[in-house]
C-alpha cells in the first residue's frame, strides 16, 4: 500500500488518502495501463525518430536520449554536468554516433533504447552516478538498480564519477567488463568564481545548498548553527534548494521554531543555473553533511566560488575535499542507515575554518580549477569519444 501510495502521488500531484480508497486502485491501475502504453510508443517513436550516423571514423556526434531538456529552467542533479557537455558536443539526434546518458538521470526506456542503437553501430558510453542501497531505499533498492544494471553490462565504456561510484556499483550492480575511468564532477571555473567573500570578523554565514531529499541533512546544519550561536558567535544560515520530502517546510518550519533557531535562518527557493554562483558568493562556509554523497556538484561549485566546505567524511567527499580547502568530520561505515556528524564536530569544524579562511578559502579556489575544470572534463571526454568510436 505504500508503494501504491507513492505511485499515486506521482501520477496524480497533490494530498493522496489515508487508507487507499478501492476507487483509486482501480484508477491507478488504468494510469498505469496507460503511461506504460505511452511510454512503449514514445521509445518506438523517438527510436524511429533518431538515426545513427555508421563508420567508425566519423568525428563523435553525441546524443543524449533528451536529457536535459532543453526548456528547463532549473537542472538539478546528474542532468547539470550534460550542460557543458553539450558546449562541446551538441546533442545530436539525427546522425548520432554515441549515446552518453548519466546513471542518475536517466531518460524513459534508457536500457532499450541503447540496446537499439547499439544493434544498429552506435557505441554507448555510461556515466555512473551512486546506486540504490538499503540506507535510502530499504528492500526496494534491487529493483531501483535494475536499469542501470541493464546499462552498465551495454557499455562501451564507464565514467565513474568517483572512486566511491565505482565500489557502490561493483558492490549492488555486480562487476563490469567494460574499460572505465574515474572523472570527478566538473565545474566552469569562469562561471563559478569567487566574488563578494564577507569579512571574517562579520557575522559567520553558513550555507546549505541543493535538493534536499531528506530531512536529517537540513537538521544537521540548523543543530550546528544553534551550537555555535550558543557559544556566542554570531552566525546566520542560508537553507538553500527544494525540499522533497513530504511536508518537508512544515516539518523545516518547526524544528526551527523548536530550536529557536527561526530569526537566524534565510530559506531560498531552487535556483537556476545562472542564479548558482551568487548562491555561493558572500557566504564563509558550505555545510555537506549528506551521507555517502557519491560526487555532489555543489561542493565543488562552492570551492571554485573559494568557499571551503565542511561535510561528512563518507562517500566521494573524501577524495573531493582534501584537508586544506575543508574539513571533513568523521561518521560510521553502513550501508543499511543514514549518519551526521555530530552539531559539536560540524560546529567545531567551522571554528577551524574561520580560524584560517582566507587560507582555506584561496586553496579550494586553487583546487576546484585544478582538479574540476569543465574544458579539462570536455577534452578527456573527445578523447573517450574518439576511443570508442576506434
Amino acid at each position: 500500500m505504500h508503494a501504491l501510495r507513492n505511485a499515486l502521488e506521482e501520477l496524480c500531484p497533490g494530498p493522496t488518502p489515508d487508507p487507499v480508497p478501492m476507487g483509486a486502485v482501480w484508477r491507478f491501475t488504468a494510469r498505469e495501463a496507460v503511461r506504460r502504453l505511452y511510454r512503449s510508443a514514445m521509445v518506438h517513436w523517438t527510436s524511429r525518430r533518431g538515426t545513427v550516423r555508421r563508420g567508425s571514423a566519423d568525428a563523435p556526434r553525441v546524443h543524449y536520449l533528451g536529457v536535459p531538456s532543453a526548456s528547463a529552467r532549473v537542472v538539478i542533479g546528474g542532468a547539470v554536468k550534460l550542460i557543458g557537455l553539450r558546449a562541446r558536443f551538441p546533442d545530436s539526434p539525427d546522425g548520432f554516433n554515441v549515446i552518453y546518458i548519466v546513471s542518475s538521470a536517466l531518460p524513459r526506456d534508457a536500457a532499450a533504447r541503447v540496446a537499439k542503437a547499439k544493434r544498429e553501430g552506435a557505441r554507448f558510453v555510461m556515466n555512473q552516478n551512486g546506486v540504490a542501497y538499503p540506507a535510502w531505499c530499504g528492500d526496494f533498492y534491487p529493483w531501483f538498480n535494475q536499469e542501470m544494471r541493464a546499462l552498465r553490462s551495454q557499455a562501451d565504456f564507464i565514467v565513474y564519477q568517483s572512486a566511491f561510484c565505482q565500489v557502490s556499483a561493483e558492490r549492488y550492480l555486480g562487476p563490469a567488463d567494460a574499460p572505465s575511468e574515474i572523472l570527478w564532477n566538473p565545474v566552469d571555473c569562469t562561471m563559478f568564481r569567487p566574488g563578494g567573500t564577507p569579512d571574517p570578523g562579520s557575522d559567520w554565514r553558513l550555507l546549505t545548498a541543493g535538493t534536499h531529499h531528506d530531512f536529517y541533512r537540513v537538521r544537521a546544519g540548523i543543530d550546528c548553527l544553534a551550537d555555535l550561536r550558543r557559544a556566542g558567535i554570531a552566525a546566520t544560515l542560508d537553507i538553500v534548494g527544494e525540499f522533497r520530502w513530504s511536508g518537508g517546510d512544515r516539518e523545516v518550519a518547526a524544528y526551527l521554531a523548536r530550536e529557536g533557531m527561526t530569526d537566524f535562518v534565510r530559506r531560498r527557493p531552487a535556483f537556476s543555473r545562472a542564479e548558482a554562483p551568487n548562491v555561493y558568493r558572500g557566504m564563509h562556509v558550505l555545510l555537506h553533511p549528506k551521507y555517502k554523497d557519491p560526487c555532489p556538484t555543489v561542493p565543488i561549485e562552492a570551492m571554485a566560488c573559494g568557499v571551503p566546505v565542511v561535510a561528512s567524511r563518507s562517500g566521494g567527499m573524501p577524495e573531493l575535499v582534501p584537508s586544506q580547502c575543508g574539513v571533513l568530520c568523521d561518521v560510521p561505515e553502513d550501508w543499511t542507515r543514514d549518519h551526521t556528524p555530530d552539531a559539536d564536530a560540524l560546529a567545531d569544524a567551522v571554528r577551524q575554518i574561520m580560524a584560517n579562511h582566507a587560507s582555506f578559502s584561496a586553496a579550494a579556489r586553487t583546487w576546484a580549477c585544478d582538479a574540476f575544470e569543465q574544458s579539462l572534463w570536455n577534452a578527456r571526454h573527445a578523447e573517450i569519444f574518439q576511443n570508442v568510436l576506434r
